[in-house]
């Protein structure tokens, strides 16, 4: 076949070089063509460069795991002698007054660190009711024997403390409130009043395990045990009254962060200038497992929250007020996939946007240069 036939298939004819015609026009309209390619295809491989995220939905079957939580909480109005974290779920599980992976720092007024280090130990400085309660420790007897105030038993006659008064009562199935009328808990009262007499501010951070079923973990007044398969809070009038529950949720996770996650408890802050209150979260965790493009895997959790406060006052005498955070397990786990976008693609949007662009500005050049030329062609015959 002859090169002549070869050029019959040529679909871009040429033209000779003395017959092309350049515009102002046409630069002007080159150049702005040229600006919007480098714009359009900068930003095509932006997006190409990005990873796409697939969410894809299962049953979970990972219940026999454990679920670690994260947790960063300042207390500015409580000291850390006072302040106790417990867990308890519905499996009978319980944690009180967590302490191995919760740390607890003490905090100022004003929010900055106190350094134990730098306190005073100076047997003077003993404030004048500690010294009572010292003292009251060492002025029993060897033979003491304290009354159990109506609990006395055949087998247990005497109650030295107040934790054998408490069981005393326990035993016989009556309600037990500790108070300064009883002799053994009056140590305890005073060596609790003092806790929420320092002034003090206290921040909990740290982490702790739980099983992988509905619970909660909260902070509440007063001194924490179990009777019973069941939590009991024992605390004093005092305690309710100075109890003070303004909080700020520095961070509050349920697993592992992820690229994208979003915690909506953190950053929160809930402050009472005066009194108390109970504040409940109503936590609905989500398990989820994040899949790198190159196949790693966090195995972590998300969740969602709604919130609810009941303030301690004349119309709400009864309310214990505490910070609970309730939590509960979807049975439904999130699979989000890091994917790449198809490099096929790029190409193709590479040449419809070049091919593109320029088609458009060549119908464009060519529709204002015919204008110009019917214009000047009117202004000759005029």
């Amino acid at each position: 076949m002859s090169t002549s036939r070869f050029k019959a298939f040529d679909i871009y004819p040429k033209t000779i070089e003395d017959f092309k015609v350049k515009t102002l026009t046409g630069g002007a309209i080159s150049l702005i063509s040229i600006a919007i390619v480098l714009v359009l295809v900068f930003s095509e491989v932006m997006y190409y460069l990005e990873v796409d995220r697939v969410d894809e939905l299962y049953v979970d079957t990972s219940l026999e795991m454990k679920m670690p939580i994260y947790i960063n909480v300042t207390f500015p109005a409580i000291s850390c002698d006072a302040l106790n974290l417990d867990l308890m779920d519905v499996s009978g599980d319980f944690q009180l007054n967590i302490e191995h992976t919760v740390f607890k720092q003490r905090l100022a007024l004003d929010g900055t660190y106190i350094d134990d280090k730098l306190l005073v130990k100076d047997v003077n400085a003993v404030p004048k009711d500690e010294a009572k309660a010292v003292a009251a420790k060492k002025t029993q007897a060897a033979d003491y024997c304290g009354s159990c105030y109506g609990g006395e038993t055949f087998e247990q006659k005497c109650c030295n403390t107040c934790e054998e008064v408490r069981e005393s009562y326990r035993k016989r199935g009556w309600a037990f409130t500790p108070s300064d009328d009883i002799e053994q808990c009056y140590t305890e009262i005073l060596e609790r009043k003092m806790r929420y007499a320092k002034h003090e501010g206290c921040n909990l951070h740290g982490h702790f395990m739980v099983n992988k079923v509905a619970g909660n973990f909260h902070v509440a007044p007063g001194k924490s045990f179990i009777r019973a398969h069941t939590q009991i809070h024992d605390y004093t009038p005092y305690e309710l009254d100075h109890f003070n529950t303004s909080h700020i949720i520095h961070s509050l996770g349920f697993g592992v962060e992820y690229p994208g996650i979003q915690n909506p408890l953190d950053g929160t802050n809930k402050m009472i200038p005066e009194g108390s209150g109970l504040f409940q979260y109503f936590i609905k965790v989500v398990p989820t497992i994040y899949e790198y493009n190159d196949g790693q895997q966090i195995v972590t959790n998300q969740y969602s929250v709604t919130q609810h406060f009941r303030p301690k006052n004349e119309f709400h005498e009864h309310v214990v007020p505490g910070v609970f955070f309730m939590y509960d397990l979807s049975p439904i786990m999130v699979h989000i996939a890091e994917r790449s976008r198809s490099f096929i693609h790029f190409l193709t949007s590479l040449c419809a946007i070049i091919g593109g662009v320029f088609t458009v500005a060549g119908i464009v050049d060519a529709f204002i240069y015919n204008v110009s030329k019917i214009h000047t062609k009117q202004s000759i015959i005029e």
